[in-house]
């Protein structure tokens, strides 16, 4: 799902950019980046984190979002790197073969995805085996879930049950997680690596 014009304010203010990107670095250092070549981030936005990514780790860089606008953004910001690639994608179809990534990044994502267990599911599709899955996201238990399940065809009411119970049916095991709890809604961060 495209998100509004406020959250795309929001998403592309160079703060949250900074933010993004210390969290995703900090939990990048659970990687073992013995074999590890290639990542794909869904939900890259302005592209950010891909960009970082790419010139900090030297890796095969690849973002996707299913907003047209915000890859023309990511496009424009690459700084001519040629291991970063930005597509327009929908994360619950990637256009990607199996097992074709190493290390695959969801900042933020779920929550606006309706499918989201979908876009789950497709990120272990493509995610190879010993690869790492690094994920941060809202997650939502009690009234904050009856409530976000009332806009359940726009939104995604992500819970931390469904979220490990998918992954771990999809053979990947948590390597380290955190969970910061809140009134209406909680943040979950983890690494999973795929056996």
């Amino acid at each position: 799902m495209k998100v509004s014009r406020l959250e795309k304010w929001f998403m592309n203010r160079p703060q949250h950019a900074d933010r993004t990107i210390v969290r995703a670095d900090r939990l990048i250092r659970f990687v073992d980046f013995n074999n590890q070549t290639n990542f794909l981030e869904v939900g890259c936005g302005s592209g950010a984190v891909s960009n970082y990514v790419a010139k900090r780790y030297s890796l095969e860089v690849v973002g996707t979002d299913i907003d047209l606008e915000q890859i023309r953004l990511a496009q424009q910001n690459t700084g001519n790197l040629k291991n970063l690639r930005f597509f327009e994608a929908d994360a619950t179809n990637l256009p990607f073969n199996n097992n074709e990534f190493d290390l695959v990044l969801s900042f933020g994502v779920m929550h606006h995805i309706p499918e989201w267990l979908a876009a789950l599911v497709e990120i272990c599709r493509v995610l190879n085996v010993g690869g790492h899955f690094i994920y941060w996201d809202l997650v939502y238990r009690g009234l904050s879930l009856r409530l976000a399940r009332l806009f359940k065809s726009r939104y995604g009411a992500t819970t931390l049950g469904e979220i490990n119970e998918l992954l771990d049916r999809n053979h990947l095991a948590i390597i380290h997680s955190s969970l910061k709890k809140s009134i209406m809604f909680d943040e979950y961060e983890a690494v999973y690596v795929k056996r």
